[in-house]
């Protein structure tokens, strides 16, 4: 017996009793392949690969199977690999800024000011895509390589067929049988080695396998010698290709490797054949070169230190590293299995099937956003295509923020770091658009559009233009509330005060002296359609940007007063505060999109970013906020509820946040039954990440809500305790100004608010391991629609009160790894 194949039983043995048996709760399953997609030029339509293959990875690395019978599809996929894009420039350059002469910028401000709406000559938009949007090539993210490998086996001959992937574990797994012969397959992509693993086996039947390797980059050269397959390309880029490499060994027991002319190696006789793959590009996160990896040495080492270890630990630590993450937070609803495969699961709305939605969507967080320098984009990690839809790229008008909304209340704070990697390059990028396109000095500028290159410019369309920092750094800032983490705010705290010198000098006033937001839109929406067309978009002091400027001024004077520093710009941020345009009430009884009453309450727009100050944000409650609260259900009806896959995932989390678990539960329904593809991807439709994200934080808010806080120790309720970040207008009650924090507020404890919106379909059910705000771990369990019992642990020394059936609790004091129960 070969030294791999002692290793292989080794691993067996190891794993044996570490593998849970298969729970409906996080296993997808099917009776068949995943579709290949349809050959020709042309628009895709129906499903295809993407769709129904499962996905695996490890936050850098991705793969996708697709349990073919004759020939397996191994789709590879590295985060870092773009193309059509530029690199390597000087560092204003790469940064895609237009440089504007600042009586231009005036000039187009001035077209605000006048109104001139619309998309003419001399229009706000036109002049803005004259005078400071980019025409610089974003690029897209890109395709890495494939792997094929081809059985011989005919697809009419086959019993007994099952696909799986368990998310506890993520594991692959694909059986079969043939006459006498039953062959298995196992699939994994490891975080610990960095690599893709694949075990053939067969019982009754010998295993004659040919492994070809490919990719869809041009000019790519394959080579095949004794047991490793050595591809290695270039993804086109506008300046400077990237160079990546994807290394495959095969090992077969009892049977041979041949390898062959065509680069391809060839299996013959063989009961039991494992693959492991690695790749790599050339790509690292320094600005302005985003180059210099060894790629190829890493990728020999990777295989190397695999083969060392033998495929019995490449499996047991992947296990055993992917377990620990998921076994964090788990939810168990009531529900009684009903046996479906995956496919026909999603078909039907079902307790069972949301159950599945939300672990499953808490593996593909891990799998897509891990250790890597980028995080997650619009499809996560999996791309198959040259021309993704929207580029793949980072979108900054939600996308790209609702990848990361689940990340610290799932209990997966891990993920975030490739967010806050990214961030460092934006802003650093971002100080030369900063500078170059709008005159301003201090602090950096990011607009709609990113790319891993640093892309920090304006988007080519005048009429998309906007700000996106206050809403990036919202994230940055809410995953400290987590954790608490003194070092980590120290390290985050530049960014948060780069954008916010940036708005201090970008504000202006408007006609009746508040300082808004312009150039802007409010994303992706339109005003005043029929006099002056459907892409009728910039506007001046949007809601969702003085809602976000409230937050991030809020956020950076708590972030000086943790840290001691920078008192003098703290004072100046409060005193700009009060003059911020304030939130408005609207003649139907919504809450105003724009400053001008321009909603139209037929308007079902998929976008619904004058409510950001509900969720994500903090500032809107039912509790805080009654009138804007009130406000916000009318805009919700306005909208309605059937929408896009990441427009539902929103959605849920809105209603969570009114307090409204039913209505909650109506449109996480929908998501999961009517917005989901067989592989449960976001169906938006295309496919796109986001949606299963937004779904899931949208659970974690129906089952515990932390973002309020308590800043009246004595107050016996909630309404008397929170803090109110809006308040009425003396002159005018359909206004509500913002309010002004001041340094006590950094002191003030969370209020964990116990089920807030739990829905009446989900009677009994428990979740353990969510995050609270504060350094809390909570653990819950309910019965016949009420709480049983609930254990606050923290996880740093801490205080909270707890809300709970409508009484709110005296500030509890815990030390780290104490626990608190409650009933």
């Amino acid at each position: 017996m070969s030294n791999n194949g002692l290793k292989i039983l080794f691993g067996i043995f190891l794993i044996s009793a570490s593998i849970a048996p298969a729970d409906e709760r996080y296993v997808l399953q099917y009776d068949a392949p995943a579709k290949e997609n349809p050959a020709g030029k042309g628009k895709k339509k129906g499903l295809g690969y993407i769709q129904t293959a499962l996905p695996m990875g490890n936050g850098r690395l991705g793969a996708m199977f697709s349990g073919g019978i004759d020939s397996e599809h191994l789709m590879m996929n590295d985060i870092t690999l773009w193309m059509n894009s530029k690199r390597g420039q000087d560092e204003v350059a790469q940064s895609s800024a237009r440089k504007v002469d600042p009586k231009d910028f005036e000039m187009v401000r001035q077209a605000y000011r006048d109104g001139k709406y619309g998309t003419k000559d001399g229009s706000l938009e036109s002049l803005s895509t004259k005078y400071v949007s980019s025409s610089e090539p974003l690029g897209n993210y890109a395709p890495f390589a494939d792997l094929f490998i081809s059985t011989g086996h005919d697809p009419s001959a086959v019993t007994d067929y099952h696909r799986s992937l368990d998310s506890r574990t993520g594991l692959g797994h694909v059986s079969y049988s043939i006459g006498k012969g039953t062959f298995t397959r196992e699939y994994f992509c490891s975080h610990p080695h960095d690599v893709v693993a694949v075990r053939y086996t067969a019982k009754g039947a010998k295993l004659n396998l040919t492994v070809k390797a490919t990719t869809k980059h041009r000019g790519a050269e394959v080579k095949a010698a004794g047991n490793r397959i050595v591809l290695t390309g270039a993804a086109k880029m506008v300046e400077d290709d990237i160079k990546f490499m994807q290394a495959v060994e095969v090992d077969a027991k009892g049977g041979t490797v041949t390898a062959q002319p065509d680069g391809s190696v060839e299996v013959s006789g063989a009961s039991d054949v494992t693959i492991v793959l690695a790749g790599y590009c050339d790509y690292l996160p320094v600005y302005p070169s985003f180059k210099g990896r060894d790629y190829k040495t890493d990728c020999f080492q990777a295989l190397e230190k695999a083969n060392a270890a033998g495929y019995g630990v490449l499996k047991k630590t992947h296990v055993d590293d992917v377990s620990a993450l998921m076994n964090r937070c788990r939810l168990e609803l009531d529900f009684e299995p009903s046996g479906k495969t995956t496919d026909q699961l999603v078909k039907q709305a079902s307790t069972e099937l949301e159950n599945l939605y939300f672990n499953y969507t808490r593996y593909l967080q891990l799998s897509c956003s891990r250790g890597a320098p980028v995080p997650s984009n619009l499809q996560g990690l999996w791309n198959d295509s040259l021309k993704p839809p929207w580029n793949c790229d980072y979108h900054t008008d939600i996308n790209v923020q609702m990848n990361y909304w689940m990340t610290d209340p799932a209990n997966l704070s891990e993920s975030f770091r490739p967010f806050v990697e990214w961030m460092k390059v934006i802003a650093e990028s971002g100080s030369h658009t900063a500078r170059e396109t709008f005159g301003i000095s201090k602090g950096w500028s990011m607009g709609l559009n990113g790319n891993v290159f640093g892309f920090t410019a304006q988007n080519v369309h005048g009429r998309r233009a906007q700000q996106s920092g206050h809403w990036l750094c919202q994230n940055l800032f809410d995953h400290y509330t987590f954790s608490q983490d003194p070092a980590y705010l120290e390290e985050i705290y530049p960014i948060l005060k780069g954008s916010a010198e940036f708005f201090v000098e970008f504000l202006a006033p408007w006609k009746d002296g508040s300082l808004v937001v312009y150039p802007t839109w409010s994303p992706e929406n339109t005003f005043l359609v029929k006099e002056f067309s459907k892409l009728n978009k910039q506007t001046y002091g949007a809601a969702w940007d003085q809602q976000l400027v409230l937050n991030l001024f809020t956020d950076c004077i708590e972030a000086s007063t943790v840290l001691g520093r920078d008192e003098a710009f703290r004072k100046s941020l409060q005193d700009i505060i009060p003059k911020l345009c304030p939130q408005k009430i609207g003649q139907y009884g919504q809450l105003q999109e724009w400053p001008e009453d321009w909603d139209n309450p037929k308007d079902k727009h998929r976008h619904i970013s004058h409510l950001i100050a509900l969720h994500p944000g903090r500032d809107i409650s039912p509790v805080t906020t009654p009138e804007l609260y009130e406000a916000s259900l009318v805009t919700m009806a306005h909208r309605g509820d059937e929408s896009t896959g990441w427009s539902s995932g929103w959605k849920t989390c809105f209603w969570s946040r009114l307090h409204d678990g039913d209505h909650a539960h109506k449109i996480y329904k929908f998501l999961t039954s009517k917005r989901a593809y067989p592989n449960l991807f976001d169906f938006h439709p295309p496919f796109q990440i986001d949606g299963n994200f937004g779904g899931a934080a949208g659970v974690c808010e129906m089952l515990l809500q932390s973002h309020l806080r308590s800043v009246n120790p004595d107050a016996a309720t909630i309404e008397q305790a929170a803090f109110v970040a809006y308040k009425k207008d003396a002159g005018n009650p359909k206004h509500f100004v913002p309010v002004v924090p001041d340094e006590k507020l950094a002191e003030a404890p969370y209020i964990l608010h116990l089920l807030p919106a739990l829905p009446s379909a989900w009677p009994n059910g428990k979740i353990n391991g969510l995050k609270a705000r504060g350094g809390f771990e909570v653990d819950i369990e309910w019965a016949n629609g009420m709480l049983k019992t609930a254990s606050i642990r923290a996880t740093r020394n801490s205080q909270c009160r707890v809300y709970s059936n409508g009484k709110l609790s005296e500030t509890i004091a815990l030390k780290k790894g104490e626990a608190k129960a409650w009933r």
